[in-house]
């Protein structure tokens, strides 16, 4: 428990401190010299499979060195699956080093425990090595040529074939490309494109929670201790672990259950959902795609959804979700053992969205938790920008000093 309860009791200095190296290490391509390649070799202790890059925390004699490497697309497209590496065992990896000297770098290349090779710019790698890209911040300005056109310059950086093609066979055909959207499909039921507001109902909230699932089912020994502890928490008028509070996304099935609208656009290959909070963004995929394998999947906290229809409901099966830090609701913790089921039909003339959900997890709770939940049709309610920033975040009450 004690990984939940750091993060509402944590000091706002570490918390800021904690925040602001991550920032810094995201995307920052600059902390690392590109003009130095280091080679180091370790024991595996931790890695994280997820978008925008993965991350290799590496044991060398007693000092961890922190690895980026590429999105999980990128690694695909290189050979490499979520099972590739396994903690525990050995690691040689290629890195371009920090510039602070620190223990870490970004990943060129790298070779397995088993002998196999992965990356650009490693011996013995099956890709093509490429020139490196210098930084565009870095890059000193060199004036155009005499008389250069913006058709000119198109011409000259055009790719050699347009569309661009896919990078591999093993990922299926985008759900917004024309071939695909063009397949001859059945009519839908219904249409949710527009934009949706949760339906509180206060007035019911003894009996069926408001945003939250009443009753609930019956918990596992692992689910029990955890809701007992909330309450221990909540009875003493203390912040319990809230995940949401450090910017960890809400996730399924909370995207479905918050206040704040829901903007929804609907194709014949793909439902696409934006919620007012944090801009969470889901997708539901109806184009027929058989679910991604485990070692190619990102795990995440909306897990991949798929869709088909049943007569008048759209039925949407979930699974494939990440157990760090994600909540179904105060008290509530779940993991990668969740699946959720919802049958999705419309009512009122289409203006009442009606959402049964059915989720099982044998980590936390036994048998099926079902419930049903309303969305309203809502008029002039575009969704805006909303950003989860920690310094908003800790100004609030019980959180930080």
């Amino acid at each position: 428990m004690f990984q939940r309860k750091k993060l509402v009791t944590i000091a706002a200095l570490s918390l800021l401190t904690l925040l602001s190296l991550t920032a810094r290490a995201h995307h920052s391509a600059v902390a690392f010299d590109k003009s130095e390649s280091t080679t180091i070799k370790g024991t595996v202790t931790k890695f994280v499979w997820r978008n925008p890059h993965l991350s290799i925390s590496v044991d060398i004699n007693g000092e961890i060195w922190k690895i980026e490497g590429g999105s999980t697309t990128e690694m695909v497209n290189a050979g490499f699956t979520r099972d590739s590496i396994v903690v525990g065992e050995e690691l040689t990896a290629l890195v371009h080093p920090l510039r602070s000297g620190r223990p870490g770098g970004l990943l060129q290349g790298m070779t397995l425990a088993d002998g196999s090779t992965f990356g650009m710019e490693y011996p013995d790698a099956p890709t093509t090595v490429v020139s490196e890209r210098q930084l565009p911040s870095l890059t000193p300005y060199v004036p155009p040529p005499a008389g250069d056109t913006w058709q000119k310059r198109e011409a000259r950086t055009r790719p050699p074939v347009l569309p661009l093609p896919p990078a591999n066979d093993i990922l299926p055909m985008g759900v917004l490309d024309a071939a695909n959207l063009a397949k001859p499909r059945p009519k839908p039921a219904f249409d949710l494109t527009g934009t949706w507001a949760f339906r509180g109902e206060r007035s019911e909230q003894a009996s069926y929670g408001q945003y939250e699932f009443k009753p609930h089912p019956e918990w596992t020994e692992k689910g029990q201790k955890i809701y007992d502890e909330y309450l221990s928490y909540a009875q003493r008028g203390e912040r319990f672990a809230e995940p949401t509070a450090f910017c960890y996304p809400a996730g399924m099935p909370r995207l479905m259950t918050r206040y704040g609208s829901l903007m929804i656009l609907q194709y014949p290959t793909a439902i696409f959902m934006l919620s007012r909070l944090n801009n969470e963004y889901r997708v539901v995929y109806l184009d027929g795609r058989e679910r991604q394998p485990d070692n190619l999947r990102d795990p995440n906290w909306n897990g991949e959804s798929l869709g088909r229809w049943e007569g008048d409901t759209l039925v949407i099966e979930t699974e494939g979700f990440t157990d760090e830090n994600h909540l179904i609701q105060q008290g509530v913790f779940t993991g990668d053992q969740l699946k959720i089921t919802e049958r999705i039909s419309v009512i009122n003339d289409g203006n009442t969205m009606k959402m049964d959900f059915t989720m099982t997890d044998p980590e936390h709770w036994v048998g099926e938790w079902k419930h049903t939940k309303f969305r309203d049709r809502m008029l002039s309610g575009d969704v805006k920008e909303a950003n989860c920033l920690a310094e908003d975040n800790l100004a609030l009450p019980g959180m930080g000093n």
